[in-house]
């Protein structure tokens, strides 16, 4: 009996040991992780995502049923039969955005960072998921990603399912693809991929490996005054050839200033990342600034010819390099990013074709083959100030102004736009957010409607288009 009591007792020990180390000593060496790919095909794994893929909250989606948008603090719903707007709830206090999955519609406040709220037709909404950081959804999932917690996922019921390691994120620009995390710094325009390296033990347990996105390349030594390294220089390459031959032959990059670009030969293409979208069919949508400049074939020789105080004059980069500058919208494949390190270049292309589309906007949504664009008139204090919607096509690149309206408030508050399959929400603001009225428009940018007005009355009054 003593010999049974003794076994049981080593027995429980070694299961205790066993336990602790492979819930809490286990998890912190990296060589107990390995790659995504390699724990698939491992494990026989193939981990399904969504066919929407990750959604972050926005202020109208489209349901089973009809559409849902946000007026302040209240969800408002829309059917698709007929155009009978009615409440779903209200609020104590605005909304930052909604989820909708199979017409169910989860919430956020603006005066509650912490909490996740699933809305009922009845009029009320719980309390349902209490953690910071950004939202997202994807097929029956809840995601929060915070500095405080990581990467988290809930059911719709607010059950925890899984927690991963907690990392360097902030509430910026941030999206999400699979267990991929993209983001960009604060401090910079770099942007930034965590791959994920699953535990072996319990895939719920991941740790992230950061790296660069790079999308700047380099194909001549520098000159006193580039940023960049001798090491950073690489041979040409197929992104080299083919925006070389576009810039020779003019059009979305004929900015020259009459230079002959005959005595030139191609020295950078960089690209700043200024906004980016959610994974959309495979790709990430980009808007950002392509700057190609090239240097004079006879730089080296005619710099010898200069004093030291020519050399280093800012008059010296400006007659002897051409600077073109591009603002459009481009887009990366996320297997690329998936596959990238701190070692390799991320291939991408320019969607938009066409000539740039003025101002500096950084507001876009990717919908159905469209990237929609929204911008408006320069700041002034006069009221004749306009809004445009331009549309560009993804199959061809060519972009069209599909709609223009006078703005209904004064001040500097940016307006928004939202896509549905059937709509265009255009959110305008007055000053400090106090006014708020919403416009829909057909995705053609016809048919444009006063949803609801400054007053938060619904009005479903027609707009005429600006002349």
């Amino acid at each position: 009996m003593k010999r049974m009591i003794k076994i049981s007792v080593i027995i429980v020990a070694v299961l205790i040991v066993t336990y602790y180390l492979v819930v809490f000593v286990m998890p912190k060496y990296d060589s107990m992780y390995v790659p995504a790919d390699e724990y698939r095909q491992k494990n026989s794994i193939n981990i399904q995502y969504d066919e929407e893929g990750v959604r972050g909250l926005s202020k109208a989606v489209q349901g089973i049923k009809g559409t849902y948008f946000v007026y302040k603090s209240r969800v408002m719903f829309m059917g698709d039969a007929e155009e009978k707007i009615s409440e779903v709830c209200k609020m104590p206090s605005d909304i930052v955005g909604i989820l909708e999955k199979d017409d169910t519609v989860f919430l956020r406040k603006y005066d509650d960072v912490e909490g996740i709220y699933r809305a009922y037709a009845e009029g009320e909404a719980q309390r349902l998921i209490d953690d910071p950081g950004t939202v997202y959804m994807e097929g029956d999932n809840i995601y929060t990603l915070s500095k405080k917690n990581g990467l988290r996922k809930y059911d719709f019921n607010g059950e925890k399912k899984s927690e991963n390691n907690k990392g360097n994120y902030y509430n910026t620009n941030i999206t999400i693809f699979g267990d991929y995390i993209l983001l960009s710094s604060i401090e910079n325009n770099d942007i930034y991929v965590n791959v994920p390296q699953y535990y072996k033990f319990d895939t719920n347990k991941i740790k992230y490996r950061k790296y660069k996105v790079n999308f700047s390349r380099y194909y001549l030594e520098p000159e006193e005054w580039n940023s960049y390294r001798r090491e950073d220089v690489i041979n040409y390459d197929d992104l080299a050839k083919e925006v070389d031959e576009e810039v020779r032959a003019g059009g979305v990059y004929n900015q020259v200033n009459g230079k002959n670009l005959d005595n030139y030969e191609l020295q950078s293409i960089e690209l700043s990342v200024w906004n980016f979208s959610d994974e959309v069919d495979g790709y990430i949508y980009i808007y950002g600034n392509q700057k190609i400049t090239y240097l004079d074939k006879e730089y080296k020789r005619k710099s010898e010819e200069m004093t030291l105080e020519e050399q280093y004059s800012d008059e010296d980069k400006e007659n002897f390099t051409c600077e073109i500058n591009v603002k459009a919208v481009f887009r990366i494949s996320v297997d690329d990013i998936k596959n990238s390190s701190n070692e390799t270049y991320v291939n991408y292309e320019r969607v938009s074709k066409s000539p740039d589309i003025l101002g500096d906007w950084s507001r876009f949504i990717v919908n159905n083959k469209n990237v929609y664009v929204i911008n408006e008139d320069k700041y002034t204090d006069k009221e004749d100030r306009n809004l445009y919607i331009y549309s560009i096509d993804i199959d061809t690149g060519l972009n069209k102004e599909v709609y223009k309206k006078k703005r209904l408030f004064l001040g500097n508050e940016s307006p928004e736009i939202f896509a549905t399959d059937k709509y265009i929400f255009i959110y305008e603001y007055g000053d400090y957010g106090e006014k708020q009225c919403i416009t829909r428009i057909n995705r053609d940018g016809s048919n444009a409607v006063l949803v609801i007005d400054e007053n938060g009355e619904i009005a479903m009054q027609p707009v005429e288009p600006a002349q």
